[in-house]
């Protein structure tokens, strides 16, 4: 590659050396890299074959399909038609002698095991941990039983199973676990930052992490992590720790006095083999600590399993817990960032207020377990029509907010009307009989309203019209 760059490099043009030459340093900084991976003690210094796909990290396309496997196969249908009904296509397969051979195969987003098999369930359970522990299949393993005693429970945690149900089922549980799925496996590329001072090794650690989907930047100045930090936003601090002007547990202990990134992992990565040392650092703010020589592959599975844990964790604590949208708190802080990035662009923003019409009817007639359905069928709705860029938050109750990135208070109209005549077209079902349930909005847009609070103020007084006027509608501020 070197060559053919540098015959490039004598054949062009004056005017375009300079992108020659950059092109040529480019490769000669991976090669010094692999170098220094040999020296630095990563172990295969080939770049892995692994890609993100392999390691259940981001595809371009949602992975939908949800594996059933069970006795009960009246049961599995009537969930899979159900899971139908939320976009997700179910497949089902025996628990025969090819299972194993099936289930890699299909490559499922997730699999739903009914545990109830009159004693067959202890082999499925061992083919379904063998393939876990040779990491033929990582996918999530929701089991169903009817048993809830600790035994059952213990069988399912040894084939690694992350969720239990127990029957009575309610599809909805089971939608709510497959959305987080959905939320794990797509969405934005892994951000990891890179300190390390010796630049041949960020460079090539980089290199390894971005062949697996990953985004990687790397500093090779320690004291200027606090910058680096609030410009790019880290998901994992990957962090050598000998170096110069203040070693990785000093600058582990500085990142974490800074609520903001109290939550972000950090692993040490270093050829370190005195433990002693290793808890010394992990006690200044280190999550895990990597000793070198390290495998690429492991490097990777072992950084993707911290950042999907963190991301777990972050939903929880940002997010309602019903409904998986942002909470209340959240909402208000994304819209001031928003609000200030359209500022900057000097682009437009629309600010939703949405609420469910005569709800407390829906309580007090159908109870609240109906109520609960109404909504995450809302949320879920505004989730599938709405970009992923759009913020959605739950406000409380039956209350919810939407903001809109680069669209004007017409085109978020067109929007959300049809998210208003989807909604009304929705049959609910309860033991007081079927039903259907309306919305009413309201609209505020930037720069008409310069801040977040006066954006919500108005979107508020918008939906107070809509009320008032019939509710079933969308209305835009008088401004």
């Amino acid at each position: 590659v070197l060559e053919l760059c540098c015959s490039s490099f004598v054949a062009s043009a004056p005017g375009d050396k300079a992108e020659a030459v950059s092109e040529v340093q480019g490769h000669v900084d991976v090669l010094q890299g692999v170098i220094a991976g040999i020296a630095a003690g990563l172990e295969d210094t080939a770049l892995p074959e692994a890609d993100a796909e392999d390691l259940g990290m981001d595809a371009d396309v949602e992975n939908r399909t949800v594996t059933l496997i069970g006795k009960d196969h009246d049961a599995l249908q009537r969930i899979g038609d159900e899971l139908g009904g939320f976009d997700f296509k179910a497949s089902y397969l025996k628990a025969d002698d090819g299972l194993a051979d099936a289930l890699i195969d299909a490559d499922p987003l997730g699999i739903i095991f009914d545990l109830d098999m009159d004693g067959a369930e202890d082999s499925i359970l061992e083919i379904l941990g063998a393939l876990h522990d040779d990491s033929r299949l990582l996918c999530p393993l929701i089991v169903l039983s009817e048993k809830d005693d600790i035994q059952t429970r213990l069988k399912a945690a040894r084939a690694y199973s992350e969720y239990f149900l127990g029957h009575p089922v309610l599809t909805t549980d089971i939608v709510d676990i497959l959305d987080q799925m959905v939320i794990s496996s797509t969405g934005e590329d892994f951000r990891i930052l890179i300190v390390d001072d010796d630049s041949s090794t960020a460079r090539y650690t980089q290199t390894i992490l971005q062949s697996a989907g990953m985004i990687a930047e790397f500093i090779t100045e320690p004291l200027k992590i606090m910058e680096t930090l609030e410009d790019y936003s880290p998901e994992l601090i990957l962090m050598d720790l000998y170096m110069p002007d203040c070693n990785g547990q000093e600058l582990a202990a500085v990142v974490r006095q800074e609520e903001s990134f109290s939550g972000v992992p950090i692993v040490f990565l270093s050829g370190e083999a005195d433990v002693d040392k290793q808890l010394v650092a992990m006690r200044a703010g280190g999550d895990d600590f990597l000793t070198k020589p390290i495998k690429s592959n492991h490097l990777i599975s072992s950084i993707s399993m911290r950042v999907r844990r963190f991301r777990m964790l972050r939903s929880q604590m940002v997010r309602d817990s019903m409904t998986g949208l942002l909470n209340h708190t959240t909402t208000h802080e994304f819209l001031d960032k928003e609000v200030a990035r359209a500022h900057r662009g000097k682009s437009s923003l629309t600010v939703a207020a949405l609420d469910i019409d005569h709800f407390k009817a829906v309580n007090d007639t159908h109870g609240h377990a109906i109520g609960d359905v109404v909504i995450k069928s809302l949320s879920r709705l505004l989730k599938q029509r709405l970009r992923g860029t759009d913020i959605i938050g739950r406000m409380g109750g039956e209350e919810f907010a939407a903001v809109l990135a680069d669209t004007t208070a017409e085109q978020a109209f067109g929007i959300l009307d049809k998210i208003r005549q989807d909604f009304a077209a929705i049959t609910h079902k309860s033991d007081a009989g079927n039903f259907s349930v309306t919305l009413s909005c309201g609209i505020a847009e930037y720069p008409k309203h310069q801040t977040s609070s006066e954006l919500l103020e108005e979107s508020d007084k918008a939906l107070y019209e809509a009320k008032h006027g019939g509710r079933n509608r969308i209305v835009l501020d008088k401004n």
